[in-house]
């Protein structure tokens, strides 16, 4: 009865770590600070928040940064997916399990600087002549959501923002927070952009796996994040990433 008792305890010790630490595919999308790359290493908020939740989990599976389209149609057409990190929307609330948020931010109409247009409401929004989204993004899925037609669908991020500099489009959305690391990557300045008076979300980042991944993994890796948050990790991380 002794020998039996220890062995399951030693099972229901064993037994989370193996389930965290199975075989994955875990992808990060570029979007600085949340994540980049820096000397071949990749670092910001999501590659740093994962490999803390993985020392705690005992996971090992390594972390390559993906093209936004590829990686976000495999994570929901292959087994044994990761995607970091993407705003849970209702539009993509049952095609992924999350853990998070690991993140969180206002997100607002920008326009060029020196651009009369006046952005109180969604009403003004769609007034404008061209929204620039990037392609299967939250901000292209959300407003093509709420009824918007006036959308000039770009490849990438980068594209939007130069667009939108040159007066090609009219505004863009953009999180509060990012927008100035975001057009600085796109070789822009922070400058030649100005901030609506409409707040259109708050949204939030989280970690995105495939259907497939067990229920007792999701709840792993949310339990070792709260203890991230809990403990200060987290917002260490946060802090070292957003200091400008």
């Amino acid at each position: 009865m002794f020998f039996r008792s220890i062995f399951f305890l030693l099972v229901c010790i064993i037994l989370p770590v193996q389930a965290s630490a199975e075989q994955m595919n875990m992808q990060v999308i570029i979007y600085p600070p949340l994540a980049y790359e820096q000397d071949g290493i990749l670092k910001g908020v999501a590659p740093e928040v994962v490999r803390e939740i993985q020392a705690i989990v005992g996971d090992e599976n390594v972390i390559h940064a993906a093209p936004w389209l590829r990686a976000y149609e495999q994570t929901q057409t292959e087994e044994r997916q990761a995607l970091f990190a993407i705003v849970r929307i209702p539009e993509r609330e049952k095609l992924f399990k999350w853990v998070g948020p690991i993140f969180g931010e206002g997100d607002y109409f920008f326009k060029r600087a020196g651009n009369p247009a006046i952005v109180n409401n969604l009403e003004d929004a769609r007034k404008v002549g061209r929204i620039a989204v990037r392609k299967g993004g939250y901000t292209h899925q959300t407003l093509v959501a709420k009824g918007f037609t006036n959308l000039d669908i770009s490849p990438s991020y980068e594209s939007s923002y130069k667009k939108l500099s040159e007066g090609r489009v009219d505004l863009v959305l953009m999180g509060e927070l990012t927008y100035s690391f975001m057009v600085k990557k796109a070789g822009l300045e922070p400058g030649r952009f100005e901030r609506t008076g409409f707040k259109f979300n708050d949204s939030g980042a989280w970690l995105a796996f495939s259907q497939d991944v067990p229920d007792e993994t999701i709840a792993i890796w949310q339990k070792a994040l709260d203890q991230l948050k809990a403990n200060g990790k987290y917002g260490a991380i946060m802090k070292r990433n957003f200091k400008h």
